[in-house]
């Protein structure tokens, strides 16, 4: 697949354009500088080809950020591996480092399309001569947030990548296959998110750090993992909202919550050094409101209490996760590969159970056997179910024809849920259980 990234310092409009490449808003885009710090990617469609396309960290000479170092190596990294550079700088303001990188990415010997970004307006665009002292051959004059001259980077874009045959072509639609699996990495802020992203790809996709906030774009990566093609996304760590002070931290969190309301399946990390929380609680109820499949890591388990089991632990989880009693649960350490891919084949078993589909004679007689086995009264006669299909999946939803919905008390309705669950293994995902009235057809 062709690569393209885009390089540059900090703010100069490089998410701005990343997202009006891939045609959706995927990178946060802030006048804060270093905004975006790990590496995001996207598949999009150019010239009938599938490209993929690289929005990376700020670079800066000399910084006091202690992720700086982190962040310039993933830029380069990612230069280092590109079919085409965009190297970005802002029409408004040459600077120092402008230069020294100029100078770094001419000695990758990589095609490399200067884009001189914020022209908005003639007076800026007539400044962008003051940039050909950079030396590159190649150069545009754009306005990403305003969309000027995205056309004309574009054609240049498509006359770098190569032609490829009539049957390799793709449309637009088939960047994304539908059998892609989603599955989102989420927690607290500094739960071991990024670490087990990165443990899964096999790459420093996201940079780990003690400090919470490192991640604030969710990172995508696409894999493949027992034959499945996956998409796994490491999102920002979910604080309560009290201690959100920063826009952009508001943006991370609000990004992370798109992720789970996108995703087929959660892995809910916990760590096991700071319990299981209410704010862990509170993101449990974020995904089972969102109707997803729910897969929780207690991460760190090598560091746990030496008096405690994890019979115990889960038992402890089980009894406190009253909102989600259907997840899977399981310990991990999020280094470990073996670890790591076991988490991976769980929440993929739950994908799968998720797009279950069921025969209607088998879920009518299991749920007749049901109310024999223990039957209550609705309105002045014996409660009874006449027949049962299931109308969906991602949850798997079944409606139930019986004689009177609206009097079924809560209890009954779990205890029918539970008996179907006794009988098919949905563990790990919620299921959809509504009621409609059907009169009793008289003999």
């Amino acid at each position: 697949m062709y690569r393209i990234a885009i390089i540059g310092r900090p703010n100069v409009g490089k998410s701005t354009l990343f997202n009006k490449l891939v045609g959706r808003r995927k990178s946060i885009v802030e006048p804060t500088p270093g905004v975006t710090r790990d590496v995001n990617q996207e598949v999009f469609t150019i010239k009938k080809q599938a490209v993929m396309i690289f929005d990376t960290g700020g670079l800066v000479d000399r910084s006091n950020d202690v992720l700086n170092k982190k962040v310039q190596e993933r830029a380069v990294a990612k230069a280092e591996s590109a079919d085409l550079i965009i190297f970005m700088v802002d029409v408004n303001d040459f600077h120092p480092d402008d230069g020294f990188y100029a100078r770094r990415i001419k000695k990758l010997g990589k095609p490399v399309l200067l884009v001189i970004n914020k022209a908005d307006n003639d007076t800026r665009a007539q400044a962008a001569y003051e940039f050909d002292r950079l030396g590159f051959s190649e150069k545009l004059v754009i306005s990403a947030e305003h969309s000027i001259g995205l056309a004309d980077l574009t054609e240049v874009i498509e006359a770098h990548i190569p032609d490829i045959p009539v049957d390799q072509q793709i449309t637009e639609d088939q960047t994304r296959p539908t059998d892609e699996v989603n599955i989102a990495i989420v927690g607290k802020p500094n739960t071991g998110k990024s670490t087990l992203l990165n443990t899964l790809v096999g790459d420093d996709r996201s940079i780990v750090s003690e400090i919470a906030g490192t991640t604030r774009d969710p990172v995508d990566s696409l894999i493949e993992f027992k034959g499945k093609r996956v998409r796994l996304v490491d999102t920002a760590g979910i604080r309560k909202k009290k201690r959100v002070a920063e826009d952009i931290e508001y943006y991370s969190v609000n990004r992370a919550i798109k992720v789970i309301e996108s995703c087929d399946v959660a892995i809910l990390l916990i760590d096991i050094t700071d319990g299981f929380t209410d704010q862990d609680k509170k993101i449990a109820s974020l995904i089972v409101d969102r109707r997803r499949g729910l897969v929780i890591g207690v991460n760190k388990w090598d560091k746990h209490p030496e008096d405690v089991s994890w019979a115990d632990y889960e038992a402890y989880l089980r009894k406190e996760l009253q909102v989600a009693p259907y997840a899977v649960i399981t310990k991990l350490s999020g280094m470990k590969k073996k670890d790591a891919d076991q988490i991976m084949s769980l929440a993929l078993r739950v994908a799968a159970v998720r797009e279950t589909k069921l025969e209607t004679h088998a879920l009518t007689e299991l749920l007749h056997g049901a109310t024999k086995r223990y039957s209550v009264t609705a309105g002045k006669t014996t409660f009874k179910v006449f027949y049962v299909v299931q109308t969906d999946i991602k949850p798997p939803t079944f409606l139930l024809f019986c004689n009177h919905p609206d009097t079924i008390a809560m209890h009954y309705r779990r205890y029918l849920e539970h008996r179907l669950r006794e009988v098919y293994d949905f563990r790990g995902t919620p299921i959809e259980m509504r009621y409609k009235k059907r009169r009793e057809e008289k003999r």
